[in-house]
């Protein structure tokens, strides 16, 4: 069985935090007892990473105790998850081979064009050795394979989920709204004294009188603009959003086809925009995006059954905790 490429890539390093020496780590202890089994302290402090340091960074008071007692109880849930399926794995005999491994090592390499020398310097530098991320590989493996085995028949997508899920969120594959754009810019070193703002914001004004009485805005951008595409006329094509800066984005994405702007204060100086087209995009066939409706919808279902499952196994274990921060805090 193929593990999902989520688990293969580099990323994934960063999964389960690594702690450095540090001198603020708490006096060891044991936190819980999982049906028998031990979690201590440290152990807590270490899964929980950047994140309990930023914590013990904070001014001592009952903010920090309470972001504290959060972070330990975040770690707490995830080695709590990991135990039981740990347990879980070795009552169903999965086993992980050396080669599974080697190939989980050579995709990632291959997908992010490391050598051998490369990959362990990029594990070394979150301060991972190479035996321990062959471990954690190795759960992956065994995690995965453990869920697919509890809750694969569960999952099931329906023809109708996927013609419902496409009609009701046509915008999520529709293409990006675009406006074809012209620009005038004239220029404000910056650090300019007002006056000069002045001069050239009134220069603005009168291009303005000019466009009202009809003169062409290409003709008057190859006289005058001091921007980009100006010996074309100021033409910038076609531009989506998310492309320009905010401040010339909500101007620009208002106008209609051959409407002009007014005059707009952008960082480099006085711009008048022009809207020559629009388009907006539109949703392929259903048939086009089937398949990955079918995969997404399979994979949120997948997600759903196995938190179900990592609850039932934690509804069925014997649970003792050992330190008032890993309790739920009171509602409200």
């Amino acid at each position: 069985m193929k593990i999902p490429s989520l688990l293969l890539l580099l990323a994934a390093l960063l999964s389960a935090p690594v702690v450095r020496a540090d001198d603020r780590r708490p006096v060891d202890r044991v936190a819980a007892v999982v049906n028998g089994d031990v979690i201590t302290l440290s152990e807590l402090t270490q899964r929980a990473g950047t994140e309990y340091r930023r914590v013990m960074d904070m001014p001592p008071g009952p903010e920090r105790d309470q972001a504290r007692a959060k972070a330990l109880r975040t770690a707490y849930e995830a080695v709590v998850a990991e135990r039981l399926v740990e347990n879980e794995v070795k009552a169903l005999g999965i086993e992980v081979t050396e080669a599974q491994i080697d190939g989980a090592i050579e995709d990632v390499k291959k997908r992010n064009n490391l050598s051998d020398d490369m990959l362990r310097q990029a594990l070394a530098s979150e301060g991972i050795t190479l035996p321990a991320y062959r471990a954690r590989l190795r759960k992956d493996f065994e995690n995965h394979l453990l869920i697919a085995a509890k809750v694969q028949n569960r999952v099931k997508v329906t023809d109708d989920d996927v013609t419902g899920y496409y009609q009701s969120h046509l915008a999520e594959f529709a293409g990006e709204d675009q406006v074809k754009l012209r620009l005038i810019l004239l220029q404000v070193p910056a650090g300019a004294p007002p006056a000069d703002d002045a001069r050239v914001k009134a220069a603005g004004e009168a291009l303005l009188t000019r466009l009202a009485a009809g003169e062409d805005f290409a003709e008057l951008a190859k006289q005058v603009s001091q921007g980009p595409g100006a010996s074309s006329g100021g033409d910038l094509g076609w531009v989506k959003k998310g492309t320009m800066p905010i401040d010339l984005e909500r101007v620009a994405f208002v106008l209609k086809p051959g409407q002009n702007s007014g005059l707009v204060r952008a960082k480099t100086g006085w711009i008048i925009l022009k809207a020559d087209d629009r388009r907006t995009g539109k949703a392929p066939p259903m048939e086009d995006v089937k398949e990955r409706i079918r995969e997404k919808l399979a994979t949120e279902q997948g997600e759903m059954y196995r938190k179900q499952y990592i609850d039932e196994l934690k509804r069925e274990a014997i649970i003792e905790l050992k330190i008032p921060e890993l309790e739920a805090p009171p509602a409200g």
